[in-house]
């Protein structure tokens, strides 16, 4: 057998009989022991990497992110609160941007709650940038935006327009867009094109790559709700010419089954050798302006519309109600194949956890909110709820099915701080929020792993890491880091080059 790689030195506390050798070949792991043992299959062809002793992972899953978004975020103008505390702040970033180039001037990661701008961002604020060229920035949620006048009429949007199914447009006292839309970017690619360096983008998406690829992550799932046919091919394209170094699986988006299954593509299909492959409907379920949307009436049929095409559904679902009703619906509707999926589950106290171990779905969890985001909840969230954010550890508790994704580019996609976060539930900059944590940092990384094992016949997906999370303090494992990332079989990134 030709071997093409193998791993050297490595420190497998996991491994069975102490091995410090892993090899591999045609993209699986065909061998792990001793080096002495494996040593003498390399080959003149074969590449060796010494680790050094250094700690030996599977690769991490990221479960959850929306990677074009990721991308496009690096070329925009940071307006999170660290860097614009202020409406005038914002003002003033945008200005400079705009002030180079031409076209649309894009900022990301506004904060309207009270340890952000206390207030969402308006046309009005954004017409101060310029009254000339479009202007649009991502509220830090990714679910909202904030045009000015010249970026609504680049969308087609006055007085008159109807706002898309999904999607608010807000309106003041006399009618007239405020210029914030809500859960309307997918409208929005369509109707204005793209809004942000489409020229850069692939190389920002190569430059995001690698970031992921930094943590050790090897694969990620792209949650977009309006992933068709176009988002498909964009993905084939970027894996196909080196952009994607890593496995992705795109979640479809419910109203492009339709499209999806004109163009042959059904759930499981995969294209780019297996690097590329089609996951679960995305359903966006919200519970806001005092009721849920779709109604569960609705959203039966969506899931059900999806199983007919064969898929099985993950629900977006944050808020306490829309868990519920997603947790309901799911226990009425048995998947086609695998699980169903309810992502974030983010309010969720025992009663709703119960209702979501009795629909047998799984839960994609975010438990880096708590590292990034804990002193925000700290200020906005009631007390006795604190407890219950992304609760992985009561969740797994109850013998649910729990999986970490990042929603990059919401916060930064270090899986090493989300399991920080869901061992000790504590906060970058704060006491912990209370609530069961997991027991052990090997608990969270087979959350973060998606299956992925170091052993004979499973896929060389793997993280070289240091320092070893096995052995380090949780407080302690944001820093960690890939020290070399392979994925198929071949080192795809590594420290320093």
């Amino acid at each position: 057998m030709l071997i093409d790689l193998i791993l050297r030195d490595v420190a497998a506390p996991t491994l069975a009989g102490g091995a410090t050798t892993v090899a591999i070949a045609g993209g699986r792991i065909v061998a792990v022991g001793a080096g002495s043992d494996l040593m003498p299959l390399a080959g003149p062809d074969t590449d060796i990497l010494d680790c050094g002793g250094r700690a030996i992972m599977p690769g991490l899953v990221d479960a959850h992110c929306h990677l074009f978004a990721a991308a496009a975020a690096q070329n925009g103008v940071d307006c999170r609160p660290a860097a614009t505390p202020d409406a005038a702040a914002v003002v003033k970033a945008l200005r400079t941007a705009a002030a180079q180039g031409d076209g649309w001037v894009r900022g990301y990661g506004y904060d309207d709650s009270p340890i952000g701008l206390a207030r969402h961002l308006n046309r009005c604020d954004l017409d101060a940038v310029s009254t000339v060229r479009p202007v649009r920035v991502e509220h830090r949620s990714g679910h909202a935006c904030v045009l000015n006048t010249a970026g609504l009429a680049a969308a087609g949007i006055g007085r008159d327009t109807p706002a898309p199914p999904g999607g608010v447009i807000v309106r003041d006292a006399a009618g007239e867009p405020t210029g914030l839309l809500l859960e309307m970017s997918g409208w929005l690619r369509r109707r204005a094109g793209p809004t942000a360096g489409a020229g850069d983008l692939p190389a920002s998406l190569q430059r995001f790559a690698r970031r992921m690829l930094s943590y050790g992550i090897t694969a990620a799932t792209d949650a977009g709700p309006d992933n068709g046919v176009a988002r498909w091919q964009s993905f084939g394209d970027a894996i196909a010419h080196g952009l994607l170094p890593l496995r992705v699986t795109m979640l479809a988006g419910i109203g492009r089954l339709p499209e999806l299954a004109d163009a042959g593509l059904r759930y499981g299909a995969a294209a780019c050798d297996g690097m590329l492959r089609l996951g679960h409907a995305k359903i966006m379920l919200t519970a806001s302006a005092g009721g849920l949307h779709p109604h569960p009436e609705e959203l039966a049929g969506m899931v059900n519309a999806a199983r007919r095409a064969g898929y099985p559904v993950a629900i977006h679902a944050v808020e306490r109600d829309a868990i519920v009703a997603a947790a309901l619906t799911l226990a009425d509707i048995p998947p086609p194949a695998g699980r169903h999926r309810i992502e974030h589950c983010a309010e969720c106290p025992p009663d709703v956890a119960e209702l979501v171990a009795q629909s047998g779905a799984m839960a994609v969890s975010n438990p880096g909110f708590l590292h990034y985001d804990g002193e925000r909840y700290r200020a906005t969230v009631p007390p006795a709820l604190l407890p219950h954010l992304y609760p992985a550890g009561a969740l797994a508790a109850r013998g649910i099915p729990v999986a970490f994704g990042s929603d990059a580019p919401v916060i930064e996609p270090n899986p090493w701080a989300a399991m920080a976060a869901a061992l000790t539930r504590q906060s970058a900059g704060g006491p912990a929020l209370g609530g069961q944590g997991l027991p052990s940092i090997a608990a969270a990384l087979r959350m973060h792993t998606g299956g992925n094992r170091i052993a004979p016949g499973y896929p060389a997906d793997l993280a070289i890491v240091a320092p070893n999370p096995l052995a380090t303090p949780a407080a302690a494992l944001p820093s960690v880091r890939a020290v070399a990332t392979v994925v198929a079989g071949r080192v795809v990134w590594r420290a320093g080059v």
